[in-house]
């Protein structure tokens, strides 16, 4: 009996993992083969799971004859930019509210808690009213601004909980050797929360990665605008143009595909002890 549970168990875990990966890797595998089928193919009925024939047509086209190679370009400036802001804010005011008293410190992590409550399309209006007095629109630092400020709460959260767990004698330690409060943070801290720190960028940069409706009210023009605007100008007064948009689709999704295989055990160490600690 105790055998066939245990065999019941497994055939469960089984199918379970593999329904959820179909989930996952079914529309990714779908997009992929659409992006590499001609523009005939892709409204053959019954449509076939594997192209007839073979074509980089599509990725040639979004690659050569539109505009995203530019808008590649500006999201990874974007990420890269937003990245570093959020870093030096956030490394600074987690070491502080982990390692000293002040008033109002509880209040303000209720405040920031709060912040996270609030849906980001309820920002978009007075964001949008604000930015327009002050000849912000159409501005990369503003649309860095932006994202910085929506992953600053968040990520001190993640981050402080890993600060939380790092030993307050180490600090002392330092001290008492001659480092000041910023030396410790920068030699003993951040390699001691690499993992935590690795969480915090990644949830970042993926953020920055994936947005789209913040950086199609804020830009209006194309020099401006990021990897996403490019898959939503796919979209036509004509029709939508299936196969481009599956192509640059593809292309949109590699990186953060590299970025998370090569940093998927910090990723998930990160979120994780900063979950549970302090």
């Amino acid at each position: 009996m105790r055998g066939r549970k245990i065999g019941l168990n497994t055939i469960l875990k089984a199918a379970v993992v593999a329904v959820t990966t179909l989930i996952i890797a079914g529309p990714l595998y779908w997009m992929l083969m659409t992006g590499l089928k001609a523009e005939s193919e892709i409204y053959q009925v019954p449509p076939t799971l594997f192209p007839a024939h073979l074509t980089l047509e599509n990725f040639t086209y979004a690659l050569k004859e539109t505009k995203i190679p530019l808008y590649f370009l500006n999201s990874v400036v974007y990420a890269v930019l937003t990245l570093l802001v959020v870093m030096f804010c956030v490394s600074l005011a987690a070491y502080a509210i982990s390692r000293f008293k002040f008033k109002g410190k509880r209040l303000y992590m209720i405040f920031i808690l709060i912040t996270q409550l609030m849906p980001l399309t309820t920002l978009i209006v007075p964001l949008y009213i604000s930015f327009g007095k002050m000849n912000l629109m159409n501005n990369r630092f503003a649309l860095v601004a932006i994202y910085s400020a929506v992953q600053i709460p968040v990520a001190i959260w993640l981050l402080l909980g890993y600060f939380n767990g790092i030993p307050r004698e180490i600090d002392e330690a330092a001290i008492i050797d001659g480092c000041t409060h910023f030396q410790v943070l920068v030699k003993i801290i951040l390699p001691l929360a690499k993992p935590g720190l690795m969480a915090m960028s990644l949830n970042a940069v993926i953020f920055v990665w994936q947005e789209l409706m913040l950086a199609m009210t804020f830009t209006n023009v194309d020099t401006l605008r990021p990897m996403m605007a490019g898959i939503s100008s796919a979209i036509t007064i004509t029709g939508v143009k299936w196969g481009q948009m599956n192509a640059v689709g593809v292309i949109a999704i590699i990186p953060m595909i590299i970025i998370y295989i090569f940093c998927q055990k910090y990723l998930v160490e990160g979120l994780s002890s900063g979950a549970v600690k302090g």
